[in-house]
């Protein structure tokens, strides 16, 4: 009796097994296909992509769909877990009641480089509970970004930024502020473009790497906790024309961390801190022209060896450009100043101008 038992338990838990692993993938290459069906494929959708390819043209029932491109299913469950349809030369719309959000087990999204004809963005995107990665980024959506995004409380990266159509997304400030306080996990936060006209809120996640503001209408002055978040590797906050700002004088906590620093058109009028060049010694790329920077350039800039991009133009610097500047290791394009005739002595740089200088 004992052996039957076990026999019967071993049969009841294959077919388990089974009924798991077969039966969401009946209905996920259903919503798939009809995911799919809602588009048409226009090479133009994916104009600004370097190596566009339809990855739904392959799909089909003859193949399982977790072996479809850009489709990744979980081993065990055969859930999907994974979309990427980048660059995929679709064209359509996504309207709430669309077959993408059955496959509600979805731990990242790609629909980046597509054009949805103008249409908003659903707020049954809020619906994914598990969504870890949600890119949308420059695939023609339009409107208010729905309030219901701040549910993905699991997102470490959420890219809506609008980089070859800029504005036509929107982000009040109250639902900016509301975004950042349910996303405690957000390593990357991608809004260029985006129209939110709004001051800088406070509660940005301490896990943040990745902080790219540009383009996006914001006014008032930077808060100076942004520069001291901890793990931050990337700012950006480059032509917010209404932005204005003051460089710590302490130490950035964010410092070690901080690779690039884009703060282009944002009004600083202030001299450049000798401190500059102390602490941000793992920056490789500087982009400050038109920030209303005055006085001389701080000697300290000789010491970011590890710097490749350097950007000073049109500013009103004076003074002497440090020499040692002029033979940073890691150097290979740097932008020059605009108002020569306010330094002293002969450069290289001297005689470039407002043209760039190349380093071999």
């Amino acid at each position: 009796m004992g052996y039957a038992v076990i026999m019967l338990l071993i049969v009841f838990l294959c077919h388990e097994v089974s009924s798991i692993s077969i039966l969401p993938h009946k209905h996920q290459t259903i919503s798939l296909l009809k995911f799919k069906q809602s588009f048409t494929v226009d090479p133009s959708a994916s104009y600004y992509c370097r190596k566009p390819y339809p990855k739904t043209s392959s799909w089909n029932t003859s193949r399982d769909c977790c072996s479809w491109d850009g489709v990744v299913c979980d081993d065990i469950t055969g859930h999907v877990i994974e979309l990427d349809l980048s660059c995929s030369n679709l064209t359509g719309t996504i309207d709430s009641n669309s077959s993408l959000f059955q496959l509600s087990h979805l731990q990242s999204l790609d629909l980046s480089l597509n054009n949805f004809s103008n249409s908003h963005i659903s707020p049954e995107f809020g619906k994914f509970s598990s969504l870890k990665h949600l890119h949308l980024s420059d695939s023609n959506f339009s409107g208010q970004i729905p309030s219901e995004i701040s549910h993905l409380s699991k997102l470490h990266s959420l890219r809506l930024s609008t980089i070859y159509d800029s504005n036509k997304l929107r982000l009040t400030t109250h639902d900016f502020k509301s975004l950042l306080q349910n996303l405690t996990q957000l390593r990357e936060l991608h809004l260029f473009g985006i129209n939110i006209s709004s001051t800088i809120p406070l509660n940005f996640s301490s896990h943040l790497t990745t902080l790219n503001l540009g383009y996006a209408g914001l006014y008032g002055i930077i808060p100076e906790s942004l520069f001291h978040q901890p793990n931050l590797e990337t700012l950006d906050l480059g032509f917010n024309y209404e932005l204005s700002g003051y460089f710590p004088k302490t130490k950035w906590n964010s410092s070690a961390s901080l690779i690039h620093i884009g703060l282009s058109g944002v009004n600083f009028s202030d001299n450049l801190p000798e401190s500059l060049g102390y602490h941000l010694t793992s920056v490789r790329y500087l982009f400050l022209q038109s920030c209303n920077l005055r006085g001389p350039i701080p000697e300290s800039l000789s010491n970011l060896t590890r710097i490749e991009n350097l950007y000073l133009s049109y500013n009103s610097l004076n003074g002497t450009i440090p020499p040692g500047m002029l033979s940073l290791p890691s150097l290979k394009f740097q932008v020059q100043f605009t108002n020569l005739d306010n330094f002293r002595g002969q450069s290289a740089a001297g005689s470039c101008g407002c043209q760039p200088l190349f380093k071999p």
